[in-house]
């Protein structure tokens, strides 16, 4: 990792705690414990003027609840499409050869309703499922504050498009402290536990 703005510069590389790029220590600035860089730390003494900062560390959501809550809205949307595409696979069997290209589009469905339940969802609810509810977490800007709606269905259709590499997409979560996945830094959103 090098600093953003001294490319020579290798050692003492942070984070900037709100927009997550690598800078140097004379290139950031600490608020309340956590550093931000000159264009960030502006915005971070608004929020603090205003009460809209969270002040300190984020709760950040575990994996387990995370995946727990990936789990439940799994169940909460396949279980009805999957009756349905059962149904109609059956009555498909029974009607004549022409209809066999459609066996090939039964999953179609099924990803068009995960991404707007989860997008409406998101954009609608808080930052939250119904799986995200009952496993008690919340997705969120970097900076704690609620996300907006380009950055839900950002989120989730980045999570549509790595949905081939699921497993890479949750990599980055074991590793980094803020337990962020792939499609969690393309939109520059979060996972809090709730309180």
């Amino acid at each position: 990792m090098i600093c953003r703005n001294h490319v020579d510069v290798v050692e003492g590389i942070r984070r900037c705690a709100r927009c997550s790029t690598p800078f140097c220590r004379n290139c950031l600035v600490e608020i309340d414990g956590r550093p931000y860089c000159a264009t960030c730390k502006d915005e971070q003494l608004l929020d603090v003027r205003s009460g809209v900062a969270t002040g300190g560390v984020l709760p950040y959501g575990s994996i387990w609840s995370r995946f727990g809550a990936v789990f439940l809205d799994g169940l909460l949307i396949n279980i009805p499409m999957y009756i349905l595409i059962i149904g109609a696979a059956f009555l498909l069997s029974k009607a004549p050869q022409q209809f066999a290209p459609f066996f090939n589009l039964i999953g179609l469905p099924v990803s068009i309703v995960q991404v707007l339940y989860e997008g409406l969802m998101l954009s609608n609810k808080n930052g939250q499922t119904l799986g995200k509810v009952a496993m008690r977490v919340r997705v969120v800007r970097a900076d704690g504050s609620p996300i907006t709606t380009g950055q839900a269905w950002g989120r989730v259709l980045m999570k549509l498009v790595l949905g081939c590499l699921c497993i890479v997409d949750y990599i980055p979560a074991f590793f980094t402290p803020e337990k962020t996945t792939l499609h969690d830094l393309v939109a520059g959103t979060r996972v809090v536990q709730v309180q």
